[in-house]
């Protein structure tokens, strides 16, 4: 630790202000412990503006500097920039760097390394390594290369689900963490009362249909295009809607894509958008959707587990932390349909009896992610890290 005769100075680094809705119980936790916080981060949205986030900062007295980072390629021209900003942010002279995300973390650690050797706490949280155990050979190959390498330039690695841990275990970090996700705020999910036919047929969705529901951006790796295709495979589907909220990924045509695949195989699809309403949605939901190719862990199957919605999870990294098959959903192959049509006429088969049993598993195992268990594992981290206990 630096010397004490200065106020302690804190960093969080993350690639796009928008991801600081995942970090804001870091900032508070660092605040608390006596830490002045500083953010850096790309604040700059595609369309020009600001984002909103900036406000916050703002409104809460935080100091941000804007980086310029490519989240599309770390050897982009901007990311070249983007260190060189960040170069001169360092001198500041930080005690602790907590840096988010892949590139952003590479660039962050690359640039914090020669301030380790006088002190300062480099530390980096994957919110889910970029190779699973469903990558391909090269991709692994690539990937792992990559993160073991950057892996000698923190001094810990923070993840939140057990595969990546087991992962990062083999590589040059010795201190290595889980926590239990960034933290479900139960109270935010949980009894919500809603007019639940009401609520559905804003969605197109009646009384007796079943509603299957997918919260996140609509991109290739949500893979949302699987359900549309589990959904085509069942002889009964014109039962079932397809609800999705979320935006689609930023100049692709993602949306055309899925409601024409819709179209093409008789599907009910109903693309919501941007909500800030989950909570009710979850709660006229009867089936959660959460089939992404790679998933560092997904909260919005937490939210609706905690909201009694059984799941159908893709079989893959932070999915399997909570998705129980037959207690609180099903699991599948990503890339496979039938799989996930066959999840999806099981949990529509359950009785009464059944659905009541496996709505409570769904709501005791949410509980466990409980946002204030999050927060007493980070502290737990920081306190450790910066020999404050």
């Amino acid at each position: 630790m630096k010397s004490n005769t200065k106020k302690k100075e804190a960093l969080i680094v993350t690639n796009l202000a928008g991801f600081l809705t995942f970090l804001w119980n870091d900032i508070r936790i660092l605040q608390a412990m006596g830490y002045a916080v500083s953010v850096a981060m790309n604040s700059i949205m595609p369309d020009g503006s600001e984002a909103v986030e900036v406000e916050q900062l703002d409104h809460m007295g935080i100091k941000h500097y804007q980086i310029n980072f490519d989240t599309k390629s770390p050897i982009a021209k901007n990311n070249i920039i983007a260190y060189l900003q960040l170069r001169k942010i360092l001198k500041n002279n930080y005690d602790v760097i907590h840096c988010h995300t892949p590139i952003s973390g590479i660039i962050t650690r690359i640039a914090a390394n020669k301030y380790r050797h006088t002190g300062t706490k480099v530390l980096y949280t994957t919110h889910g390594f970029t190779f699973t155990d469903r990558s391909t050979k090269r991709a692994w190959i690539i990937y792992h290369t990559v993160e073991s390498f950057m892996s000698r330039f923190c001094d810990a690695i923070i993840t939140i689900n057990h595969e990546d841990y087991s992962n990062a275990k083999t590589m040059h970090c010795k201190n290595v963490f889980i926590i239990p996700s960034v933290g479900l705020d139960i109270n935010r999910f949980e009894n919500v009362k809603v007019d639940r036919d009401e609520y559905r047929r804003g969605f197109g969705v009646n009384s007796e249909d079943i509603m299957i529901l997918s919260v996140g951006e609509l991109s290739t790796r949500k893979n949302q295009q699987i359900i549309i295709k589990a959904i085509g495979l069942l002889p009964d589907k014109e039962r079932y809607v397809f609800v999705i909220c979320g935006r689609a990924v930023v100049n692709s045509n993602i949306d055309k894509q899925l409601i024409q695949l819709a179209k093409d195989l008789g599907v009910r699809l109903f693309l919501a958008g941007h909500r800030l309403d989950i909570p009710q949605i979850n709660a006229c939901a009867d089936i959660a959707a959460i089939p992404s190719l790679r998933e560092g862990f997904g909260m919005a199957g937490v939210e609706a587990l905690i909201s009694g919605v059984p799941a159908i999870g893709a079989d893959v990294q932070g999915i399997r932390e909570y998705v129980i098959p037959g207690q609180t959903g099903y699991l599948c192959d990503p890339c496979d349909a039938e799989q996930f049509s066959l999840a999806i006429k099981k949990l529509s088969a359950l009785s009464a009896d059944q659905k009541e049993k496996m709505k409570a598993a769904c709501k005791e195992k949410a509980r466990e992610y409980d946002v204030n268990n999050s927060k007493r594992e980070m502290k737990k981290i920081y306190k450790t890290m910066l020999g404050e206990y």
